[in-house]
């Protein structure tokens, strides 16, 4: 089951990191004389951070013991609606602000040129809403899916496939 998890959490990882450095780097205003290649060379290094950061998260924090206490508390029913998207923001909000605030502080303090850089505190809380809402589309959408694909067969609600007579 660890080898699951791991698979689980370096899938996430590269699906998060890769989507919120995308976000960020699109959402950055770029001086006109500021050449293409900096834009992708900042896009691989958040893409690197972020995804160091996401990984360990996810091999730190024990998610599934997570999503079963908010079962427990809320009562949720398992595999339902309500509970996906609970679990999906609890998985947000333990993973975003993080990432997050990693890439806005390395781009901010090591990227940006000094002539070009607007207030830090406007540039975070902008950075952090969009990111929250990308992220929590991207986990409601993609976490069944990479569930679905790693699990085995018969795992965590999945119908057995009946023998062959």
């Amino acid at each position: 089951m660890r080898k699951i998890g791991l698979k689980i959490a370096f899938i996430m990882a590269l699906l998060m990191s890769f989507s919120l450095s995308l976000t960020g780097n699109l959402m950055a205003e770029h001086p006109s004389e500021m050449p293409m290649i900096a834009s992708v060379i900042g896009f691989v290094e958040c893409f690197a951070l972020s995804f160091v950061i996401s990984f360990a998260i996810g091999l730190i924090v024990p998610i599934p013991k997570v999503n079963a206490a908010l079962a427990r508390k809320f009562h949720l029913q398992p595999r339902t609606p309500k509970a996906h998207f609970i679990e999906s923001l609890a998985s947000n909000l333990i993973y975003t602000p993080l990432i997050t605030t990693a890439m806005v502080t390395f781009v901010y303090f090591v990227l940006m040129p000094a002539g070009h850089k607007p207030p830090f505190l406007q540039m975070f809380i902008h950075s952090q809403v969009i990111c929250l809402v990308v992220a929590q589309v991207l986990i409601m959408l993609f976490v069944p899916i990479i569930m679905k694909l790693v699990l085995p067969k018969g795992a965590a609600g999945q119908r057995p496939t009946p023998p062959r007579e």
